[in-house]
């Protein structure tokens, strides 16, 4: 009990710890010039009035549609291809290469092959969501297949079970952890690749063509609430994942 009250006024102080911060800085000792570092209540109160308009659900909606997208994609993609990879070692030799140059090339310096290939319109934004999450889906998940306990395996097919259940019941209930690994970091990549991408492939609507627009009219407060709302969604969402992991992945001993 005490543990967990420890732990809860912990979380509480580095939830205020940014804010209160910001507001010593900005607010009460003016640190920094306002056009550069506005003040957290005058930012917290832009972000009141674009949470509650109109347009804000129009451009989240969008966002979320592009992300989410290219996200699922890329998880179903990825994760079966890399079931496919980690069950066998030619597979993964002959792949290692391409493999290993794709993830080392950065999913932002292609954007010209994204709108060559896929135009200007949502799916370059799809497309750019879908890469990285394929990659680091296929990598953790054959990763994940690699430490399967080859003696519960061994064990499953004395007792005479079928290949499809070992691989069911045992290699893939082994890879989960390492799957939700995978599932963690492309959520945030995948967030991230989006938001570029709208900002600059370009698009009607979207948070990342607010916070774009944000910055060429040097609307400031504007630019740092959408900022935040940014973050907050990737926060939120993250945190949604861990609850799931830890309700259902709970061999992992966590």
């Amino acid at each position: 009990m005490k543990l967990a009250s420890k732990e809860l006024i912990l979380k509480i102080l580095g939830f205020c710890a940014l804010p209160l911060i910001w507001y010593l800085m900005a607010d009460v000792f003016s640190l920094s010039s306002p056009l550069l570092f506005p003040t957290l209540k005058s930012v917290l109160t832009r972000l009141c009035n674009i949470l509650v308009s109109e347009s804000f659900l129009i451009d989240f909606s969008h966002t979320v549609y592009r992300w989410m997208l290219g996200f699922s994609l890329g998880v179903i993609t990825g994760t079966f291809c890399g079931l496919i990879v980690g069950m066998s070692i030619n597979v993964r030799k002959f792949i290692e290469f391409p493999l290993e140059f794709l993830r080392s090339m950065p999913v932002t310096a292609i954007f010209p092959l994204f709108l060559i290939v896929f135009g200007i319109g949502d799916p370059s934004k799809i497309a750019m969501a879908f890469t990285p999450t394929f990659l680091l889906m296929l990598v953790n998940t054959s990763y994940g297949v690699t430490l399967a306990d080859i003696t519960r395996r061994r064990m499953a097919f004395v007792f005479g079970a079928s290949q499809q259940d070992i691989f069911f019941k045992i290699i893939t209930m082994d890879a989960l952890p390492q799957i939700f690994v995978g599932l963690r970091l492309a959520l945030s990549q995948s967030l991230i690749v989006t938001v570029v991408s709208e900002m600059f492939i370009g698009t009607d609507y979207g948070l990342g063509q607010r916070v774009y627009d944000s910055y060429l009219t040097n609307s400031i407060t504007s630019l740092y609430a959408f900022l935040i709302v940014l973050g907050i969604i990737g926060y939120l969402i993250n945190k949604a994942l861990l609850m799931i992991e830890k309700r259902y992945i709970f061999w992992t001993a966590k």
